[in-house]
């Protein structure tokens, strides 16, 4: 009964890294299986395509040192 008010408190202090409703940079590309599954129509373009205009913004997060730029797990950082 104790940790009842700390799960509070940790919901609570995570409702503010919610994705903001509008924001489309924080929108992730469908792949046409997962848009499938969902129920939505694929993104327009080639698969590669959307795939390489995706490497491209991370390349270009990344060296802007923008937040959201992924890193990868294993090997070097840039």
């Amino acid at each position: 009964m104790k940790s009842l008010p700390l799960l509070f408190l940790n919901v609570a202090c995570l409702t503010g890294c919610a994705i903001p409703e509008n924001d489309p940079s924080f929108r992730a590309e469908k792949s046409p299986a997962a848009a499938a599954l969902a129920g939505e129509e694929p993104a327009a373009g080639h698969l590669h395509d959307r795939v390489q205009d995706a490497n491209e913004k991370n390349t270009k997060r990344l060296q802007e040192h923008d937040w959201r730029a992924v890193q990868p797990a294993v090997g070097p950082k840039p």
